[in-house]
């Protein structure tokens, strides 16, 4: 792979790793700020499908990312192959990380949703 490709593809992939993350956190404090300090008896649904609908997108969005990343060190050429960063970075389980970070962010929108409705 071209390395300008393959850098520009790295760059891409952790600048939508870190937007993820940081809408799924913004969201999920927004949604426990709300629940802790906001009256919102019979509200409970204008609360609880924006957390949805993030959540969703962010771990969809986390596993498409794994994707990518596994993508890109599949790629990974023989010489940087044989290096330390190398070695270390092809040792990172990235398929079980995505299906962990979007497991996590679900069940944390499973947490709140149960705190919005009980």
């Amino acid at each position: 792979m071209d390395p300008n490709i393959r850098a520009s593809i790295q760059i891409n992939t952790f600048y939508y790793f870190l937007i993820a993350v940081s809408f799924a956190i913004v969201t999920q404090l927004v949604t426990v700020l709300t629940i802790i300090f906001g009256d919102i008896a019979g509200k409970e649904h204008a609360v609880a499908v924006p957390l949805i609908v993030i959540t969703l997108i962010s771990s969809f969005g986390m596993v498409r990312m794994m994707l990518n990343l596994r993508l890109i060190l599949s790629d990974m050429d023989e010489k940087m192959s044989n290096t330390n960063f190398g070695r270390e970075t092809k040792a990172i389980p990235v398929h079980i990380l995505g299906v962990l970070f979007s497991g996590l962010f679900l069940i944390s929108a499973i947490v709140l949703l149960f705190t919005i409705y009980s």
